[in-house]
């Protein structure tokens, strides 16, 4: 674990001064105006992000300081809906904590079963629409993206808490509205950090589908031998 949280560490501050670059030279961040708050919460959702890449349990209290330091962040931006989803992660994560079960036991990866798909879309669309009408009558900003960033962060986040595989597709989905959205609201950072997200569900989808594939095989060769299988995916 000491070595994947050095990792993860290198390849945040790499990740936030890229981005402070890239936003500097392209003039979206004023001479002598830099975000502190916005820098420390980029930081360190780079670094649960890669942990969460890596199986590692640790992302869960790292996670909740940056969802705490994004809440005051998007707050301060009104961006209300976001706001609101940072707001309710940083206690929400300790269902994750519980549910991925410490590195030597964790929970193995896993597909959504067929029944699921579609309570998923029938939640899914119905608490988007409600998000719309609640955070357009506070007069929130760019509602109508900022309510797709809120509904599919806390679906991916419950299926990322449950290790199921198809997280990484709902992640992709959040990242392009969060580009767009964070990018027309002044902050070019986390809009940037969701470009490097977006190339971040790639590879976290090619090693969770590795991790996948190695329990299913673990468990072929179990059921060939008359041994008991791993712990079945739920």
């Amino acid at each position: 674990m000491k070595r994947h949280l050095t990792e993860a560490v290198l390849i945040a501050s790499v990740c936030t001064v890229m981005s402070y670059v890239i936003a500097y030279i392209a003039e979206w961040i004023p001479r002598g105006q830099v975000n502190w708050l916005e820098v420390f919460a980029v930081f360190t959702s780079f670094t649960c992000t890669w942990l969460c890449v890596r199986q590692r349990r640790i992302n869960y209290p790292i996670g909740a300081v940056s969802t705490a330091a994004y809440a005051i962040l998007f707050w301060q931006a009104d961006l209300l809906a976001s706001a609101a989803l940072n707001a309710y992660l940083t206690p929400a994560l300790i269902y994750g904590w519980f549910r991925w079960r410490k590195d030597a036991q964790t929970r193995p990866v896993g597909l959504v079963t067929a029944p699921w798909w579609l309570v998923y879309f029938l939640v899914t669309w119905g608490a988007y629409f409600g998000a719309v009408l609640i955070f357009a009558a506070f007069g929130a900003v760019m509602v109508w993206t900022d309510a797709v960033i809120l509904v599919g962060t806390m679906v991916a986040q419950f299926l990322l808490d449950n290790k199921k595989l198809e997280t990484w597709g709902f992640w992709a989905i959040v990242n392009v509205f969060a580009i767009y959205t964070y990018a027309q609201a002044g902050l070019p950072l986390a809009s940037l950090q969701y470009v490097l997200f977006l190339i971040n569900t790639i590879i976290g989808f090619i090693v969770w589908k590795r991790s996948y594939d190695r329990v299913r095989t673990a468990d072929g060769n179990a059921a060939d031998h008359g041994t008991p299988a791993t712990d079945p995916v739920r």
